[in-house]
């Protein structure tokens, strides 16, 4: 669980002393977070939703994500992962895990189908998919990834943040998560 300090009750303190609690108008912490977690996730664009299941909806209507389109997501998720889907118009197509209890890369190969626009890499409980052999066959396939980092915020794969491999990535900083 978390632990609160002076550090963290000062800057608090100093946002309710600020007035300026929300994004619209002088939208400085949101955008100080944005900036900074960019930069940590080398160089990406990032925009703060309320949730990370919001986060992953954006995701898909930002990656023209919709009705008549299917995307891949693990057996082993979180159910925000196929709600985001539905949401979005789209349809999950449900694919098995391997022994790293993460979505399996020759499962992903055997049910690409015409209607397969996205494929969501889920990294649960911080574990990391194999994001090397998932990126290879959505590039062959031309296929889109949104990696799905809501539980692994701050987690590496071969030397990359996790969220920052795939097209577009996504993440949750809700206080029950792993961090």
């Amino acid at each position: 669980m978390y632990r609160i300090g002076e550090p963290e009750s000062k800057r608090v303190e100093k946002l309710l002393e600020s007035g300026e609690m929300f994004r619209y108008g002088k939208a400085g912490e949101c955008d100080l977070f944005e900036a900074e977690w960019g930069k940590r996730l080398g160089g990406a664009q990032v925009r703060m939703t309320t949730s990370g299941t919001a986060s992953l909806y954006c995701a898909l209507v930002g990656m023209k994500i919709g009705p008549g389109d299917s995307v891949m997501i693990p057996a082993c998720t979180y159910m925000a992962t196929a709600l985001a889907v539905v949401a979005a118009g789209a349809i999950p197509v449900i694919v098995e895990v391997d022994e790293s209890m993460t979505i399996s890369p020759e499962d992903i190969e055997k049910r690409i189908q015409p209607h397969t626009k996205a494929i969501i890499p889920v990294h649960m409980w911080g574990l990391p998919c194999n994001m090397d052999a998932i990126m290879e066959i959505a590039d062959r396939h031309g296929i889109l990834v949104l990696e799905d980092a809501c539980q692994a915020v701050g987690g590496g794969y071969e030397g990359r943040m996790l969220g920052a491999i795939g097209h577009v990535g996504a993440f949750s900083f809700n206080y029950f998560k792993n961090m």
